[in-house]
């Protein structure tokens, strides 16, 4: 977590009631903000950079209007996140759905800026439906072993599908890969094999592409370091391989979202056994399904101020019966006690999105049992 995401959190919360989940208001503002500003540095023309947010990530409504106001697109994959991207002041042509659901019909007014397909069937049914602005493929990286976008063994379906639009209608493409998929590819190279077939499917349909877009899958780490010097590189092979390409589209969710949020929780429970303590909080797995996934900076409330609690032999368990509700390799105050506070930092991306209810009295639709 930065400094200035701590400064936003230090009034006011310290008393309040846990577990408790709190928007960084400045740390969202000064991501949103670093976006835009390399998105423009970045654009050369004829090619524009745009950045889309993805609601996946994270739906909160104020980051949402943040990243609007700069100029993000809404990015989608349900007709949910559709309805809900309308719903919060994105119009349809800043709309784009990039899910693996056909989607069937839109709500509101107009169509949609691209709508992706995850499959040759579903990109022909969108042409036929007009469901957008540009009909757009997902294609699946060759290296990559995934069940998402249409793989290198459908191409000859998806070149009949393409060549069998109008020469002057053009389409989009799109990728999205998770790094730890990669297999020892790079970026670069999960970014150019789809490049080249894509320049492909120009030369055998006679149709161009409009738009592409990269997707997503970086950490706030991987961004700050690689995406700039990648995305120039990627630019300037786009303008040299595709140049009815206008739009080059990216979604940062991760990169934007994971510094934006951070949970409070107080101490129930202190267990001193053999060198180590193990505490028990009143959040858990259900609250921060993405414990287990990366290091997530955990601080204590000591003298006024939030201090690192840095690394060592103690763990803390949550609040469920789950045996994995819990968290090792840290290094609690050796006066730590029931009531005290510890923030958790780093959990405004898929800790929000997908955090649920587990063990709190609520039926499935939300109504107390």
């Amino acid at each position: 977590m930065t400094a200035v995401g701590l400064e936003t959190i230090v009034d006011g919360v310290v008393s309040g009631r846990t577990p408790h989940r709190i928007f960084l208001a400045r740390a969202a503002r000064a991501r949103i903000d670093a976006v835009a500003r390399m998105r423009h540095a970045l654009s050369r023309e004829p090619l524009q950079l745009v950045a889309s947010f993805s609601f996946k990530t994270n739906p909160r409504s104020e980051l949402l209007a943040l990243a609007r106001d700069a100029g993000f697109f809404a990015e989608t994959i349900s007709r949910d996140e559709v309805s809900w991207a309308l719903g919060n002041g994105f119009v349809p042509e800043r709309t784009i759905y990039n899910g693996p659901f056909p989607l069937s019909d839109t709500p509101g007014a107009g169509p949609l800026a691209i709508v992706f397909a995850d499959s040759v069937e579903a990109f022909i049914r969108n042409s036929n439906r007009s469901a957008a602005a540009v009909s757009g493929i997902r294609m699946r990286p060759s290296m990559i072993a995934s069940r998402f976008g249409i793989p290198i063994e459908d191409e000859s379906e998806l070149r009949a599908a393409v060549a069998s639009g109008a020469p002057d209608r053009p389409f989009a493409v799109s990728f999205h890969a998770r790094r730890e998929d990669f297999k020892g590819a790079s970026w670069r190279d999960v970014a150019d094999d789809v490049l080249q077939r894509a320049v492909a499917l120009e030369l055998s349909t006679g149709r161009r592409v409009s738009a592409f877009n990269v997707g997503g899958g970086w950490t706030p780490e991987e961004f700050d370091a690689g995406f700039e010097s990648d995305m120039r590189w990627m630019v300037g092979r786009i303008i040299e391989s595709l140049p009815a390409c206008t739009r080059l589209f990216f979604e940062p969710g991760q990169a934007v979202c994971t510094p934006t949020e951070a949970l409070l929780t107080e101490v129930a429970e202190v267990r001193r056994r053999r060198g180590r303590q193990e505490i028990i909080v009143d959040i858990g797995y259900p609250d921060w399904p993405q414990m287990h996934e990366y290091a997530h900076p955990v601080f204590a409330w000591r003298n006024e101020r939030w201090v690192p609690v840095g690394p060592g032999p103690d763990r803390f368990g949550g609040r469920t019966c789950l045996e994995y509700d819990m968290a090792e390799g840290l290094r609690f105050p050796s006066d730590i006690a029931p009531g005290d506070r510890l923030l958790i930092g780093a959990v405004g991306a898929y800790d929000h999105s997908m955090a649920f209810d587990f063990a709190r009295g609520t039926s499935a639709d939300g109504r107390t049992d």
